[in-house]
């Protein structure tokens, strides 16, 4: 884990964050692909390596308590590494695909410190982009922070599924209170999210304490609406 976690401090993204953003990144989880392989955290990924242009691959499973709409949300950024140890390519979730993320103006990696990818991230729903632009093309992005927030309740995911419980009730609660504390109006002005070292963690490290984090949350939310 030394030697790896080196290469997760080393090329560690940078994630631009709206002014107004509520909700920090909490943990990275963090992977190392040298072959192909699917994802562990994001299953409809299978991590492709081509030997030729790329020595490994870096998954950051990026970790928020909350999304605008939603209980729990993981977003992830992949980060192609060639031979010479320089960024070939940086790749993004966005709403359940993914985009590459690359200058609007000559189709390169953007970066920070030479390694760093620096990304954008969607206010309120975190879907990585390329661009602070692009947020303006998605539809509803600004409604989904505001009358649309916590319009989901908790969404489980089949990983957790046996883990984090809900029911229509509990739903109704979540999106109560998300609407009420957190719903904002995105300022479009972004600034640096930088996470410290000793939150990256590896994959297992992380999946294992997030149905805790989810709980405790919904209990939160239960205390806030029963006193």
């Amino acid at each position: 884990m030394n030697r790896e976690l080196e290469i997760f401090k080393t090329y560690k993204p940078v994630v631009m964050m709206d002014k107004n953003e509520p909700f920090p990144i909490q943990a990275m989880g963090c992977s190392v692909f040298r072959e192909t392989k699917r994802s562990s955290s994001f299953p409809k990924r299978v991590i492709e390596i081509q030997k030729d242009t790329t020595d490994f691959v870096i998954e950051y499973a990026i970790w928020y308590d909350y999304d605008i709409q939603h209980l729990y949300e993981l977003e992830h950024i992949w980060v192609f590494v060639a031979h010479d140890k320089q960024v070939r390519k940086i790749e993004g979730s966005f709403h359940g695909k993914y985009l590459t993320m690359a200058s609007l103006t000559d189709g390169e990696p953007v970066l920070t410190e030479q390694t760093h990818p620096l990304v954008y991230a969607q206010p309120g729903k975190h879907a990585m982009l390329p661009d602070p632009r692009l947020v303006y093309v998605i539809p509803g992005w600004k409604e989904s922070c505001l009358k649309q927030a916590g319009l989901d309740g908790v969404l489980i995911p089949e990983l957790f599924e046996d883990k984090i419980h809900t029911n229509e009730t509990l739903n109704e609660m979540i999106q109560s209170y998300i609407k009420e504390k957190f719903a904002f109006c995105p300022s479009m002005e972004f600034e640096p999210f930088l996470l410290g070292d000793d939150k990256l963690l590896s994959w297992e490290e992380l999946k294992g304490i997030i149905p805790d984090r989810v709980n405790k949350q919904i209990e939160t939310i239960r205390n806030h609406v029963f006193g």
